[in-house]
């Protein structure tokens, strides 16, 4: 018998402008089913979604949904709010927190809209200006609201935290009880499980399928081919904004919706032969130096050297406790480990953005301070958040992509932007780097998540920095702008270049790591013997290193 639909898109089409985002999309969500959604980054994906939740207005088509007594309306969602009265709760990839409040005035906020809008009618567009007036919440009521969410889903995050000291891993946990904070029958997750170690993975899939058999419908959308085979009942592939391929999980394999989504083969194995060298706008680094100059007592080829460092974090608390390696000249060294133990303020201290309690930090030799001066050591850097750290919204593509002081510095003349040479640069790397749409005036926020991500890898990679960071590189990526990601840092390695990758992503760290570290609690352990135990590693991952 087949299930009822509980959501119904007819020939939804979104424009922007002449850029067709969605085109003539049908999509049905049965209820109690989890139904995956693929495709590349600018396929149509969050567009879709955010059509759905009532952060876009469809171009033209209709949206349905089955309200609670059964009956099928057309739905008319102005704002997330109508959208939330509908019994539809979005965990966004880009998350929609208040940063200055707390976690729990999140969430109370988040049960605040439920409330205010039970008045109105989501259906009609109407609304109650006066129901406002019942949003009062308690700070007492928030914080144990918060906590048990917390207990009961198993996603622990401190009630009290302000949103803006979290990590990203943290915001995603704060953003996924949101949506289950106000009962949402229909629950749109995007890259949900991107900061979960192997363990955290399978009870969050234990979680899915209890929301699952609770009737409970969920649209999944991840660039993990496994979880998608694993979780999923049925699929769904967007492709430059069309549906290309509807089934139950299963009738395709991993590589056949591969070609689906990219319209061509792919392989999850990385094929050295198939790096390409990107046509070099800059030439060599300018910080290219001999091995016969380095310090005595340091390794020829040694580029970073960290000694017992100690940082703090946004409160005053340990987050990086006495943290000791080396990275060296070609070879790319992988640290795991579930967000929020330390590994953004490892980043930053390396970078300069924040200052070390103890110890000390020497890149190619040098103790330094600040950015610029790490920046003109030759030191490139891919931050954990795109969208707060990697580039600036308003900017045009150009701008972000020259947003750095070695790329300005090279691209003007008594402290003049040469304009030519400047749109030369930018329509190179748009297209060494495919960026969509390859417009170059247009401004960052205009593009997709992962088209921004790769604005900011085409900025860092082509300066062919001694010492790349790179944090969560992938994050968001579909699997072929994920590989194109992998065969640049592989090709840094290659060149000689040393690669610190910092990702929650374990098996990204499996696959590209020469030495392999895993960070817990603010503490570095070396676990290159173990990358052949996944076990052994989710168990450091998660701190549990006394069962190992």
């Amino acid at each position: 018998m087949e299930k009822e639909n509980i959501l119904e898109l007819r020939n939804v089409t979104k424009t922007f402008g002449d850029f067709v985002a969605v085109d003539s999309v049908d999509f049905k969500l049965q209820a109690g089913e989890i139904h995956a959604i693929l495709g590349e980054n600018g396929a149509g994906k969050s567009t879709l979604m955010n059509l759905i939740y009532g952060l876009y207005q469809p171009s033209a088509g209709r949206i349905y949904v089955t309200d609670r007594e059964g009956w099928q309306r057309r739905l008319q969602a102005k704002s997330p709010r109508d959208a939330i009265v509908s019994g539809i709760g979005m965990v966004h990839q880009h998350f929609m927190l208040i940063e200055n409040l707390t976690v729990a005035e999140n969430i109370a906020l988040s049960l605040g809209q439920m409330r205010a809008n039970t008045t109105g009618n989501v259906f009609t567009n109407g609304s109650d200006k006066k129901s406002w007036r019942k949003f009062v919440f308690k700070k007492e009521e928030a914080i144990r609201i918060t906590q048990a969410l917390s207990e009961q889903f198993g996603l622990t995050v401190d009630p009290t935290a302000l949103v803006r000291t979290l990590s990203v891993g943290l915001k995603q946990r704060v953003e996924i009880l949101k949506a289950l904070a106000v009962d949402a029958r229909i629950l749109i997750l995007d890259e949900p499980t991107a900061v979960l170690s192997p363990q955290e993975v399978e009870g969050f899939f234990t979680i899915l399928r209890n929301l699952q058999a609770d009737g409970r419908a969920i649209i999944f959308i991840s660039h993990k081919m496994k979880e998608v085979l694993s979780i999923s009942d049925r699929i769904t592939v967007l492709r430059r904004g069309k549906k290309v391929y509807l089934g139950p999980t299963g009738e395709m394999t991993a590589r056949e919706l591969a070609r689906e989504m990219i319209g061509s083969d792919w392989t999850e194995n990385i094929d050295d032969n198939v790096i390409e060298q990107k046509h070099d706008i800059f030439g060599p680094s300018e910080v290219e130096r001999s091995t016969d100059t380095h310090i005595e007592g340091e390794a020829p080829d040694s580029v970073l050297q960290l000694e017992n460092l100690t940082v703090l974090g946004s409160r005053d608390e340990i987050s990086v406790s006495d943290v000791s390696m080396e990275t060296r000249r070609g070879e790319i060294v992988g640290i795991a480990g579930v967000d929020g133990n330390g590994q953004r303020e490892l980043a930053e201290a390396i970078m300069g953005l924040r200052h070390h309690a103890s110890g000390t930090i020497r890149i190619l030799g040098a103790d330094l301070h600040g950015t610029k001066a790490v920046r003109q050591r030759g030191v490139g850097y891919i931050p954990e958040d795109r969208q707060t750290t990697g580039i600036i919204a308003s900017f045009s593509v150009t701008e972000n992509l020259l947003l750095n002081v070695t790329h300005l510095e090279r691209t003007a003349r008594w402290n003049i932007l040469n304009e030519t040479k400047k749109q030369g640069i930018a329509e190179q790397l748009i297209a060494d780097y495919d960026i969509r749409p390859p417009i170059a005036d247009i401004p960052a926020a205009a593009l997709s998540g992962g088209n921004q991500q790769k604005v900011v890898l085409a900025r860092e990679i082509s300066l062919h920095p001694d010492l790349l960071i790179a944090v969560n590189p992938t994050r968001g990526l579909d699997v072929n702008a994920a590989r194109y990601v992998h065969e640049n840092l592989l090709a840094q390695r290659d060149q000689g270049k040393s690669v610190l990758l910092i990702s929650t992503e374990l098996d990204e760290v499996l696959l590209l790591s020469d030495r392999l570290f895993v960070m817990s609690r603010g503490k570095l352990i070396e676990a290159t013997t173990k990358r052949n135990d996944i076990e052994a590693i989710g168990l450091l991952m998660t701190g549990e290193t006394d069962t190992i």
